[in-house]
């Protein structure tokens, strides 16, 4: 076998990970290895609880955390800018990028890039399986159906597309998931909840760095059953956001949280807010703007801010 088969590869999401950071490495890690290549999933931050009741009905172990990309051989999944890639990023040999966001990547050398306007990641993998015709085991096929139902909100977001849904149809067929609506209402309980988790958790659970034109900007996503939650602990969120804000300098910091139920979003606000009332054409008040329709920090909050900046 040629040396560099041997040499280690390490697929990894992005940081403050959700369901489909953590998944969709796992997945491709073994459809490589089933490629004669030395894959690890590896993982650069936390693992909420969603994604735990996942790992632990299909039973597969969590990846191990990677504190440094320096030296290592690494894929990108689920991202692409450098603020939500592992420590030392700019240190490692980047492989190859497999996302469905925005492309905010610029890298010197000549890489495999592969994105879709997709809802997840890992509906993007499991197309390469089905592609190359390497059978997906039960289990795998369960995780890759989970991260999807938690992309898409179970179908819910307007980032859903008809190959997510069709995807996943088959995957619950391969992971033996008969109720996909049911099923996914049960892992979005395990994160929809505020309940039990510090203000900076709430912040910090889905975090991402933006660099909008050489303005930082932060958006932390929640998702809750009932925005009252939100509203009996907004005070202390606000204060919590600006502390944030001024330790870490960013022009703006945002606190988007989505009502899955009613499908809306109450996003918290600080820092340079003139920028959200530009993209939204609406006032903030008291930090607070509340968006009707709006689920998708990827389709419906990101691309508006970057037009405003």
């Amino acid at each position: 076998m040629p040396k560099e088969r041997n040499q280690k590869i390490y697929i990894v999401g992005h940081k403050n990970p959700d369901t489909d950071s953590i998944c969709a490495p796992i997945a491709y890690a073994f459809l490589l290895k089933k490629k004669g290549k030395a894959a690890i999933p590896v993982r650069s931050g936390e693992i909420n609880p969603e994604t735990k009741f996942v790992l632990n009905y299909f039973k597969i172990p969590a990846p191990v955390f990677l504190k440094s990309a320096k030296g290592k051989k690494i894929i990108l999944l689920d991202h692409n800018e450098n603020t939500q890639s592992p420590k030392d990023i700019e240190k490692a040999q980047i492989l190859e990028v497999i996302d469905h966001h925005k492309i905010a990547f610029d890298w010197p050398e000549l890489i495999y890039f592969h994105t879709e306007p997709v809802g997840c990641t890992s509906t993007i993998i499991a197309k390469k399986y089905f592609q190359e015709k390497i059978g997906i085991p039960s289990n795998i096929a369960g995780i890759l159906l989970s991260a999807i139902l938690s992309d898409t909100v179970v179908f819910r977001s307007p980032t859903t597309t008809k190959e997510d849904i069709g995807v996943a149809k088959k995957l619950a067929k391969i992971g033996k998931i008969k109720n996909l609506e049911k099923f996914g209402i049960e892992i979005k309980k395990k994160k929809a909840t505020l309940k039990g988790l510090t203000t900076e958790n709430i912040i910090f659970s889905d975090f991402k760095i933006f660099d909008f034109f050489g303005k930082k900007v932060g958006i932390g996503h929640v998702e809750v059953f009932d925005l009252r939650e939100v509203n009996e602990r907004k005070e202390k969120l606000i204060e919590k956001l600006k502390e944030i804000c001024q330790k870490e300098n960013y022009n703006l910091l945002l606190l988007m949280a989505t009502d899955i139920i009613k499908e809306s979003s109450q996003i918290l606000a600080v820092g340079e807010i003139n920028y959200l009332e530009k993209a939204f054409s609406k006032k903030v008040v008291n930090n607070s703007l509340y968006l009707p329709g709006v689920m998708s920090r990827k389709k419906q909050v990101v691309p508006p801010l970057m037009k405003a900046f």
